[in-house]
């Protein structure tokens, strides 16, 4: 190849199959770190042998190596994460020839033109651009045709592992009650999360210089012990049209520039978002409430008390806009012109008793995820997802549920959010908490009976406490619905109040709409929270 250097790239294969085999929290932690510190081995081999790091982070990397070592590279790669995970393995691709050239103007309409369409982008951004998309694809291309997995075999006598199920036992673990026989992997990843408790709270309270000393938990049901309910939120957010954005990169050090940003800019958004929410509970309580499993690059996930679930997505999504164009615009002195104004996020939450499969949260989570990134393509702004699940319920499509939601001609949701509609609600969601249990789950037996049924109760409430000491809070509430209604319904079509119910069509079909059980939901489990007053029945 003429090349003196070359373009490598690689990802992780089934990260979260081995993250979240189990729903214990030290092998969670344990099997999230033991992949960070594959990360630095990879990183620091490359670097000893000539390479140059252009991001590596989150399961996925971008080298640049010389042409004549990039296959030992790449085998070295492999055998680091196999060795170190027993059973992650990892794609790695590279230049192996010069990719192919601008394709030729004036193309005769057809599949040749569409193609040369869905070219334009990276031949517009210039040859790096290029370079890197052709790669993308030889990165996909490899792991669809990947066909050989590890294999740890198991006798059919032999005493399988207590946290897996699948491996034979070869180890015993202590835990918090009582000593568990497990396998070579699932003793691995315990003793990087029993070694490892405190990796990300230290990072947390090193980059805001906080001098706060809390201890990590060391189970779930440690996590949580502090809320007034067990529910668990599993946290998954992840940038918005990445893909196409670095497809806009002109060169190496835009990119470089992006992936710092991206990495940096989440890194902040999310601590200075956790503090800001947490901050009674840090102050308070021994134990954190919350775990931070990854940050990889602009990708995050998290496990949190339920209750500060929604207000920590919220916070984190107005500092990703923000932070991340500061640490591009600081890294390169500019912010390009052919990418978008802000760079926008999406979150998914799942909630689920803390005894539910951590995996079956994180299945759901992603759906939800994917739910919040298609509103987005409308919106072109950042988006949140969120759906809970008072009874245990081994589901991880978010349709399983939510089409339970949908009541002949009225819909009892207007999820996922825009980030402008989830900051109206979070006001509409602070009065609700705050007020009686009973008056939560009554609206939201009413809103099950019908429209007219829904308004009567609500309205009758209302009024009762509107003559009362709760008058300031009732006129906050209103206004707050007739503020969330309105980014939902852009005009109005008479002088009809739409804080509760406002139509729309679907499939040829008028569907009225209310936001009400969101907010009650919401607020639900918001009073979870130690810190919040309800006041009583």
């Amino acid at each position: 190849m003429a090349q003196d250097t070359v373009y490598l790239q690689g990802d992780v294969d089934a990260i979260k199959s081995y993250v979240f085999e189990a729903s214990s929290l030290p092998q969670i932690r344990g099997g999230s770190q033991r992949l960070v510190e594959c990360e630095k081995r990879v990183q620091g081999y490359v670097e000893e042998h000539g390479g140059e790091t252009i991001y590596c982070s989150g399961g996925g990397f971008l080298f640049e190596v010389p042409a004549d070592k990039a296959e030992e590279i790449k085998r070295r790669i492999e055998r680091i994460y196999l060795n170190h995970t027993l059973v992650a393995t990892v794609t790695v691709v590279y230049e192996e020839a010069p990719a192919a050239p601008p394709p030729a103007p004036n193309i005769a309409d057809g599949w040749a033109s569409r193609l040369v369409k869905a070219h334009q982008e990276s031949q517009r951004a210039g040859e790096f651009a290029r370079r890197v998309a052709f790669l993308a694809a030889r990165l996909r291309e490899a792991k669809q045709q990947k066909q050989a997995a590890p294999f740890i075999e198991a006798f059919p006598f032999g005493k399988r592992c207590d946290i897996c199920g699948k491996r034979v036992a070869e180890e015993e673990v202590l835990y918090p009650e009582e000593i568990k026989r497990v396998c070579v992997v699932c003793h691995q990843r315990h003793e990087t999360g029993r070694k490892e408790r405190k990796v990300w709270f230290d990072r947390f309270a090193k980059a805001l210089n906080l001098q706060v000393q809390r201890e990590a938990p060391q189970d779930l049901d440690e996590l949580i012990k502090s809320a007034r309910r067990p529910y668990l939120a599993f946290f998954y957010a992840d940038g918005n049209n990445i893909g196409g954005l670095l497809q806009q990169v002109k060169n190496k050090q835009e990119f470089e520039a992006l992936s710092y940003g991206l990495r940096k800019g989440t890194k902040r958004a999310l601590f200075e978002a956790l503090w800001e929410v947490c901050r009674p509970a840090l102050e308070r309580e021994q134990v954190w409430p919350f775990e931070i499993l990854n940050i990889g690059g602009d990708d995050v996930t998290l496990l949190i008390q339920a209750g500060y679930a929604w207000d920590v997505a919220i916070a984190f999504l107005e500092r990703f806009e923000r932070y991340v164009r500061e640490e591009v615009e600081g890294c390169i002195g500019y912010w390009p012109d052919a990418w978008p104004e802000k760079i926008t996020a999406s979150v998914g939450i799942a909630v689920a008793d803390v005894k539910h499969p951590v995996r079956y949260l994180e299945a759901l989570a992603t759906d939800l995820l994917k739910k919040a990134k298609a509103k987005v393509k409308a919106h072109r702004t950042s988006a949140i997802n969120f759906l809970w699940l008072p009874n245990a319920i081994a589901v991880t499509k978010s349709e399983a549920i939510t089409e339970q939601y949908k009541l002949d001609d009225f819909h009892l949701t207007v999820r996922p959010f825009t980030l402008q509609q989830a900051q109206k609600m979070q006001t509409v969601v602070d009065v609700l908490a705050s007020w009686p249990r009973s008056l939560r789950h009554r609206w939201g037996e009413a809103l099950e009976k019908g429209r007219w049924a829904a308004l009567s109760q609500t309205l009758y409430d209302l009024a009762r406490r509107r003559s009362g000491e709760h008058r300031e809070k009732v006129e906050k509430f209103i206004d707050a619905l007739e503020d969330l209604a309105a980014t939902f319904r852009a005009e109005r079509e008479d002088e009809t109040p739409i804080y509760l119910w406002w139509p729309t069509e679907e499939n040829g079909r008028r569907i009225w709409k209310t936001p009400l059980l969101d907010a009650l939901e919401l607020a639900e489990l918001r009073a979870m929270r130690p810190d919040i007053q309800e006041e009583g029945d």
